[in-house]
């Protein structure tokens, strides 16, 4: 009876090391999965941060203007005036559409509203 009983908890001891193994092992595997994801969200801000100062130095006016002054004859822009401003009359008004005719279903019998 002993020795049934001794077996009985060698079979339990293997069970549960075999069981702490496998939760280990995945427990591993997760924070490898969360590592590498951390890593690619640095990865992320680091290249958001890049673009954003890139964004930065290409709006500069400075810039834009030089650029501007460079291509004037290849682009031909002229100076902005008021005239090209519209103004609220100017803008023709959309033709009102029709209202829509909706009919309410009626509730299946039994149904209070």
């Amino acid at each position: 009876m002993l020795r049934i009983v001794n077996l009985l908890l060698l079979a339990i001891m293997i069970g549960g090391a075999v069981v702490t193994y496998n939760l280990k092992h995945r427990a591993e595997v997760v924070a490898d999965r969360v590592a590498r994801l951390d890593a690619n969200i640095g990865d992320e801000r680091e290249a958001i941060a890049f673009l954003k100062t890139e964004w930065s130095l290409l709006t500069q006016p400075s810039r834009l203007q030089a650029l501007v002054t460079k291509y004037q004859e290849h682009f031909k822009l002229q100076p902005f005036s008021a005239s090209q401003v519209a103004t609220l009359d100017e803008i023709p008004m959309r033709p009102a559409e029709p209202p829509k005719q909706t009919t309410l279903a009626a509730a299946p019998e039994g149904r209070a509203r």
